[in-house]
């Protein structure tokens, strides 16, 4: 029990590190580009992010990563181009409370975190 929760804690540091690049990112675009608020949010997701090394090297380092494709999707770390469920929860927040796309996007992903801990932890890191 102690090393789920040692691995749960290890996995939210990470992912706050690429998500505060993510951030980063999505600021920019807003202020910078003109893009409309879900597709600087997409393309915030699409840009190189090392998360997926992070996790493998510090979350789950005594687990072989079971392949390519299912860590892209399962992780946040955003090989894939975009995570359709922090996308579509974002956009689900946006809508039902009016608040803007940054406040809506970090409710997003902390709702999202721990169903893709599992994911990961069960499914792309196998014991």
């Amino acid at each position: 029990m102690l090393q789920a929760v040692t691995r749960w804690i290890r996995y939210n540091l990470v992912g706050m590190m690429g998500f505060a690049v993510q951030t980063l990112t999505l600021t920019f675009l807003l202020a910078w580009t003109g893009l409309p608020d879900l597709a600087a949010l997409a393309l915030a997701w699409s840009s190189p992010s090392p998360q997926l090394l992070w996790h493998e090297r510090v979350t789950w380092p005594d687990r072989p990563r079971e392949d390519a494709s299912s860590a892209s999707h399962a992780s946040s770390s955003r090989p894939a181009p975009v995570d359709p469920l922090e996308l579509g929860l974002t956009k689900i927040v946006m809508l039902l409370t009016g608040m803007p796309i940054l406040a809506s996007n970090v409710l997003a992903v902390a709702s999202a975190s721990f169903v893709q801990f599992l994911s990961n932890d069960r499914v792309v890191f196998k014991a």
